[in-house]
């Protein structure tokens, strides 16, 4: 058998670019070193002198994917904009590679805590600021999923135009919901969700 020979150097943008094409396309199943060094013209062994292991290698691949996330420049000055347009775009990003779904809150070297300590020194407690960022998370991955085309809801006994419109997963219908979720929330300090909690708990008369 004749050794492979590759006529370039391998980098690693190429080779998390070729994970991801290999994700997109055929699932993350099939994402294996040996998958991915014949994508990339080497022996599967000497894969692991680019990337030590499985592991760090999806790590790369999430990494790779959220580079696609497109923010305006300058940044939404306001908490709210921010956070709506945080969320609106990687439900984008999601959207666009649905296979990536089972990785999508991954935690990678390359992706700091950010949001939290935003939310945090926009004035919220830490309580709020978790529910807060909890609960963005928990819908644009949902809504991401029950788009995706893995799922396919039962219509079942539906008249023709409602099943048609239901199947429908809409952008705006996204973006309406995470602002709802975030004029929920208003910064608020500790000590003054706590005293909110005690006058709610007081006994009336």
């Amino acid at each position: 058998m004749t050794s492979r020979r590759r006529d370039r150097p391998l980098s690693r943008s190429e080779l998390v670019d070729a994970a991801l094409r290999i994700v997109d396309s055929e699932g993350l199943k099939a994402l294996t070193m040996r998958r991915l060094a014949d994508a990339v013209d080497v022996e599967a062994m000497s894969l692991y002198k680019h990337v030590p292991s499985k592991e760090v290698l999806l790590d790369w691949t999430v990494d790779r994917m959220r580079s696609e996330t497109r923010l305006p420049d300058p940044l939404p000055k306001d908490w709210r904009e921010l956070m709506a347009t945080l969320f609106g775009e990687y439900r984008r990003v999601l959207a666009a590679h649905p296979n990536m779904l089972p990785l999508a809150v991954r935690r990678t070297d390359g992706l700091a805590p950010a949001g939290l300590r935003f939310l945090i020194d926009q004035g919220f407690g830490s309580d709020d600021a978790v529910e807060l960022y909890q609960s963005l998370a928990a819908f644009t991955l949902g809504y991401s999923m029950l788009s995706s085309p893995f799922v396919q809801p039962d219509q079942t006994g539906l008249p023709p135009d409602l099943a048609e419109r239901a199947a429908k997963w809409k952008d705006d219908t996204c973006e309406r919901g995470l602002r709802m979720l975030i004029e929920a929330y208003e910064p608020r300090k500790a000590g003054d969700r706590q005293q909110s909690e005690r006058l709610e708990k007081r006994p009336v008369g």
